[in-house]
């Protein structure tokens, strides 16, 4: 399993969940294909967007549509990207 991890600064976290919850709600939240699952991390400055993907493989094809979200949602709501990464998922663990 890869992790794809999104760095974002600045932005408007109350707009941006209601934004997702929205567009969750009416169907029109379009995820990239392969994706396993993804949780947006708030800190005091920086919020992470985490997506999983079970290879390295559909991470990567799933960047053009990561490309048009961002273009989807306005920077001053979603923020700016400021880095990106990707690491191997090497353990696990659920409750």
């Amino acid at each position: 399993m890869f992790a794809r991890v999104a760095t974002f600064e600045g932005g408007d976290v109350e707009r941006l969940r209601q934004a997702n919850e929205e567009a969750m709600a009416s169907g029109e939240l379009v995820l990239p294909a392969g994706l396993s699952r993804a949780m947006v991390l708030q800190g005091d400055e920086r919020r992470l967007f985490v997506t999983f993907f079970e290879s390295r493989e559909a991470l990567d094809a799933a960047e053009e549509r990561f490309e048009q979200m961002g273009d989807e949602i306005p920077e001053e709501i979603r923020g700016r990207r400021v880095g990106v990464d990707v690491y191997e998922v090497v353990f696990e663990a659920t409750a």
